[in-house]
């Protein structure tokens, strides 16, 4: 309703509207996946320290990773990780190999790091040796580089802010002029020429909004 006024002032323009609804979903969609991943991340990097404290400890691996359980459910109470962890510790105690149930797990959180430590952990279980010297040095470099994602982050937290910001200015600018100088925008309206221009604006205000989100998803 908001574009058919602001870049139409007619009922048709309802169906420029409604066509923008996909690609507005779609957006919603990236930044609620993208901060269920951030959370996910941060959970895992507790998970993976707590697990290599435990093999620090002298804790067997399956030990550590039980133990690691119990204290992230203090540390987060409602961690994403929770459910996951539970099933893979089920399988584990139904006698399934650890490297396996680990390999699941990771898949089913669908991050990279956990797959990466799961694969580390099912080489290690094969060619033998201390194969906790290996998971604690690897741990520890995901850890890092988790560590390198959540400080960009945190430092691109304000051009985050800015770019929503930018985002709604043009509307908020049209919506001004709309209210306060018709004159000057009414050639714009109720002809073809009008809608076409106001059409290709439109597209290259979206276009600038996905290009924006772009510059700042800068990926380690």
């Amino acid at each position: 309703m908001i574009i058919a006024y602001l870049f139409y002032k007619s009922v048709w323009g309802l169906l420029v509207g409604m066509a923008v609804i996909p690609f507005w979903l779609k957006l919603q969609r990236t930044t609620r996946d993208e901060d269920k991943k951030s959370k996910i991340a941060m959970e895992f990097k507790e998970y993976m320290n707590l697990i290599v404290s435990g093999l620090q400890a002298g804790y067997s691996l399956e030990r550590a990773i039980l133990l690691s359980a119990n204290e992230l459910k203090q540390l987060y109470p409602k961690a994403y990780l929770h459910p996951h962890i539970h099933v893979m510790n089920q399988k584990i105690s139904m006698n399934m190999q650890l490297e396996k149930a680990f390999n699941e797990f990771a898949e089913a959180i669908d991050l990279e790091e956990a797959v990466s430590l799961a694969d580390i952990i099912s080489f290690a279980k094969r060619s033998g040796g201390d194969y906790g010297k290996h998971i604690r040095e690897t741990a520890l470099k995901i850890e890092e580089n988790l560590s390198v994602k959540q400080e960009i982050e945190t430092i691109t937290t304000e051009k985050r802010l800015e770019l929503k910001v930018m985002c709604v200015m043009p509307m908020g600018i049209l919506a001004y002029i709309s209210l306060t100088s018709r004159g000057f925008i009414a050639p714009l309206y109720g002809n073809v020429v009008g809608v076409i221009l106001m059409t290709i604006c439109l597209i290259i205000y979206g276009v600038l909004i996905v290009v924006g989100r772009k510059i700042i998803d800068i990926k380690v």
